[in-house]
């Protein structure tokens, strides 16, 4: 009897034993899908990274790295560890796991007839064709070894009318490359820095007196997806700009030859806002061999109420740690991102998905961790070494740009202001520092209860003169107390001014700019169009630059050169009244009557009912 229990036991349990069992994860059944879904957008010929995984064989060689590299987190690239952003890359756990049991299995194929085929992408632009594709002229050649290069090169526009840029694709064209930064210079300064030096382009981490453009921050990093900006998000690029590509160069073990390409996708549709890039960053930074833990932070207090679209943050290799957030005036702290590991080698810019709200008086604070010890696997020294604040890659930097829109339009010079504030508290003893608070506080608007001590430009003249107390003749400081005494009634002071601070930097366009201005408007013509023409040919895109020197040249009975300059100006603002006004009685006066009249139309349309625009039309014979 016990016998034929125990028979019926085991018989049982061996039964039970051939019940179903989990099948066997394989290639064709789930990885291949998981592979190409994440991995293959880099992992295949062509791209950034150093192999391809578009096959089984592909995969299966490198199984026990994919195994790695998946499980820490590593791979897919993306450093956020909190926030919810556009494009955000990763595995979910599930996905981790089946390539763990797939490795852990012996890396099975499966079914040859169920394995999907290795997907297929654009061999060209993402977003097909672009409207205007700018290609380097030159090659730049990137040595087989040794340190990290910093290129700018310069990409001149030829474009004929003011256009609207929707999307921007980057093709570095070498895996030398390492990221890639894009900004708009419409000053030809930039220029002047290439011819300056040998070869294509110009070096270092500054990119002379470019910017993002319209507030926009334009960059590339590997894997990284090209996106149109959407209706009414565009930016303006300017007749006669140029573009300025940062590259960031890292020798591969054999000699580089790098040639990038930059497609622009245009739209009708103009911008319906215009973006703020301000940048929080902290220089104070030295971090002693082998410190741990080193912290470097910043804040700044938003006076306007925003909507806050992207962050990127920036540091080098020490840094281990990121963190920011946002403290309104009545709330609780809102963390904006986090990174718990960061990496030098997948820095982006991260685009939230829904906007985040930030109400007047909001405080945004950051702070940044940083690894100079051995233990850190990142760190470029060894043994570690002392490092300092600076641009090159091996010393650090700690910087967050936000990229902000003010809710009233209006208000949006107040952000300026406040980066330019936060400079001058970060930095009191820095003279540029307050020369940018000069700038700042001559555009504003203020709301209720902004300390700008007094008049704009009273206290724009007290800050230039707090710079040149510090700093003893600097051109751009006595520029900016000009242009302040001009419009506080000081114009022959503002004189003495500019054309000292043109002593001093020959280059200073905008003081030339300014000094042309008031030679015009004190009668001195024929001095004013030689200043304003050298001017002109430095900022070819200000409306009111081209607008003064026509007015000069038409004064002077230069009608012909007089058009030329109204008709640049409208092009570069259609708005421009008094452009329109004069170019039409300067037609006029040649004799262009049809012309005249479709000129003093665009300005009646502007100020309907205006008797100056009336009694010229009658003049030339009109309505």
């Amino acid at each position: 009897m016990i016998s034929r229990w125990v028979t019926w036991i085991v018989v049982g349990v061996l039964l039970g034993s051939c019940g179903p069992r989990e099948e066997a994860v394989t290639w064709s059944g789930s990885v291949a899908g998981i592979i190409h879904r994440h991995c293959a957008i880099c992992h295949r010929p062509g791209q950034p990274a150093p192999f391809s995984l578009l096959t089984f064989d592909d995969a299966r060689r490198k199984r026990r790295q994919i195994g790695r590299v998946t499980a820490s987190g590593y791979m897919p690239p993306w450093l956020p560890s909190h926030g919810t952003f556009i494009g955000a890359r990763g595995l979910s756990q599930a996905e981790v796991d089946r390539v763990s049991a797939w490795i852990e299995g012996g890396a099975p194929r499966g079914d040859l007839e169920a394995e999907p085929s290795p997907p297929t992408f654009l061999s060209g632009w993402q977003l097909g064709e672009p409207d205007l594709v700018l290609t380097a002229e030159e090659w730049l050649e990137v040595p087989a070894a040794g340190p990290d290069l910093f290129q700018n090169l310069v990409l001149p526009v030829e474009s004929g009318a003011l256009r609207f840029v929707d999307a921007v694709e980057l093709r570095p064209g070498n895996p030398s490359v390492h990221h890639a930064v894009l900004q708009v210079d419409g000053t030809r300064g930039a220029r002047a820095l290439d011819a300056a030096e040998p070869g294509p382009g110009f070096g270092g981490m500054e990119m002379g007196l470019s910017v993002p453009p319209d507030g926009h921050f334009l960059g590339w990093t590997p894997g990284k997806a090209t996106r149109r900006n959407g209706a009414g998000r565009a930016w303006r690029l300017w007749p006669g700009d140029d573009l300025v590509l940062q590259l960031h160069l890292t020798p591969t073990g054999k000699p580089e030859r790098v040639r990038p390409s930059i497609g622009l996708y245009f739209t009708d549709v103009p911008p319906e806002e215009t973006p703020f890039a301000l940048v929080m960053r902290s220089e104070r930074i030295d971090i002693a061999a082998g410190e741990p833990d080193f912290r470097a932070a910043d804040h700044v207090v938003l006076p306007v109420a925003t909507e806050l679209r992207a962050v990127y943050p920036h540091a080098h290799y020490l840094c281990t740690h990121m963190v920011a957030w946002a403290t309104p005036p009545e709330g609780e702290r809102l963390i904006l991102f986090e990174i718990d590991r960061w990496d030098f080698d997948w820095q982006d810019d991260y685009h939230f998905r829904t906007p985040v709200r930030l109400a007047a008086g909001t405080r945004v604070d950051f702070e940044y961790a940083y690894d100079n010890s051995a233990a850190n696997p990142n760190n470029p020294s060894s043994p570690p070494r002392r490092v300092t604040y600076g641009l090159d890659s091996t010393d650090e930097m700690a910087t967050l740009s936000l990229t902000l829109v003010a809710d009233r339009t209006e208000e949006r010079p107040m952000l300026p202001w406040a980066m330019a504030m936060r400079d001058v508290e970060r930095s009191p003893a820095d003279a540029g520092a307050w020369v940018n608070l000069a700038v700042a506080v001559r555009a504003t608007s203020p709301p209720p209860g902004a300390d700008l001590q007094g008049l704009p430009h009273q206290a724009a003249a007290e800050h230039a003169r707090r710079a040149l107390e510090l700093s003893p003749g600097r051109p751009d400081a006595l520029r900016e107390l000009g242009i302040s005494l001009v419009e506080l009634g000081h114009a022959d002071r503002a004189e003495a001014l500019f054309r000292e601070a043109l002593e001093g930097d020959s280059g200073e366009e905008i003081a030339r700019m300014h000094l042309g201005e008031l030679l015009a408007r004190s009668g001195r013509t024929e001095e004013a169009i030689v200043q304003l023409k050298l001017a002109v040919e430095i900022f070819p895109n200000v409306a009111t630059l081209r607008n003064n020197l026509a007015t000069a040249l038409f004064s002077n009975d230069q009608l012909r050169d007089a058009v030329l300059h109204y008709r640049a100006a409208v092009r570069l603002d259609p708005g421009y009244f008094n452009s329109w006004f004069n170019m039409g009685r300067a037609l006029g006066s040649l004799g262009r009557l049809g012309e005249a009249r479709e000129a003093l139309a665009q300005a009646r349309g502007l100020r309907p009912g205006s008797p100056d625009v009336a009694a010229a039309l009658a003049a030339l014979g009109g309505d």
